[in-house]
């Protein structure tokens, strides 16, 4: 239920806004409700990295990569109720967002003499999925959740063409077009376009797949994190850099993307809360398949959390 259901709400614009009175509470309720399958499926990872051998094998990354990911794409685009082109102002101002936090964070990586190709995705791309929509949903109710989706949508693209270019150090259309998530992307796309509808069977098949993905995902990040030694001072302070930057620059290049396009405040507010969203997990698994600083993203990943909370609670006093 929307946190307009629970506390005061003010019309503005058309759209219902949270007023402060008593709307911490609530953004806390929503935000930990969305976190903590996050965090408890993590922590069980990292007990399970600790005390056994069943997250040992490389091949479980590649599982997620081939199978969980494409089939969380084709659930997403066949269960999506609205089409594209119907929500294009929203298309438009998520690609407009992740192309100013990418020239803005090269830049910002380049001064502070980080690996540009191993952190710049993280920052370009936040956690729109598993943690942005149910805030999105909760903090702005169901008729925002179809711009919620396009722009997570969007976010995974980037996640598998520039992020799949800067972690793997090359691009070739070849390559591109041989990644399981892209072909997954492409055929999903295509078959909506059709308006056809999916079989009953198809949908239970991928819905069933795709329902593996976050899980295993969750458990690799803690496998990860078991090996973290946070007590080296200039690592923490690198860490604790980029968890800031991912908010500070998501939030930053969507505010002058609202500024510069004429998106109506639904639109905007949604944009706003999923660019502040922390380190996405698929960052994390897309730098353990191609060898990028996978333990320092999934630290920036947890430490990214608290400061996107700050982001959230910020964002619905300015609504």
């Amino acid at each position: 239920m929307p946190l307009c259901g629970q506390v005061e709400c003010l019309p503005w614009h058309g759209v219902l806004v949270l007023s402060w009175h008593g709307v911490g509470g609530g953004v806390l309720s929503a935000y930990w409700n969305a976190l903590f399958p996050v965090v408890f499926c993590a922590g069980l990872g990292v007990m399970l990295a600790r005390r056994t051998s069943l997250l040992d094998s490389p091949e479980l990354s590649r599982l997620v990569t081939l199978i969980g990911l494409p089939a969380l794409i084709l659930n997403a685009l066949f269960t999506m109720t609205t089409s594209l082109w119907a929500v294009s102002d929203t298309f438009l101002a998520i690609v407009a967002t992740l192309a100013l936090s990418a020239v803005i964070g090269a830049a910002v990586l380049r001064l502070a003499g980080l690996d540009v190709r191993g952190y710049l995705s993280m920052w370009v791309n936040p956690n729109t999925g598993n943690l942005g929509l149910p805030l999105v949903f909760a903090l702005l109710g169901p008729q925002a959740m179809v711009h919620a989706v396009v722009i997570s949508t969007v976010v995974q693209i980037s996640h598998f063409t520039l992020g799949v270019w800067l972690l793997s150090g090359r691009f070739s259309v070849k390559s591109l077009l041989s990644n399981a998530s892209v072909i997954a992307l492409c055929f999903g796309v295509a078959w909506s376009s059709t308006g056809w509808q999916v079989p009953t069977a198809v949908l239970r098949t991928v819905d069933i797949l795709s329902g593996m993905t976050i899980p295993v995902m969750l458990l690799l990040l803690g496998r990860s994190l078991s090996s973290i030694n946070l007590r080296e001072l200039t690592r923490l302070k690198r860490i604790v850099g980029l968890s800031v930057g991912r908010v500070t620059l998501g939030l930053g290049a969507a505010f002058l993307v609202t500024q510069a396009f004429a998106l109506s405040p639904l639109v905007a507010h949604t944009l706003m809360i999923q660019a502040s969203m922390p380190v996405a997990v698929i960052s994390y698994i897309l730098a353990a398949h191609y060898h990028g600083p996978k333990e320092d993203i999934a630290a920036v990943i947890l430490v990214s959390l608290p400061f996107s909370l700050l982001a959230v609670l910020f964002l619905v006093a300015r609504f």
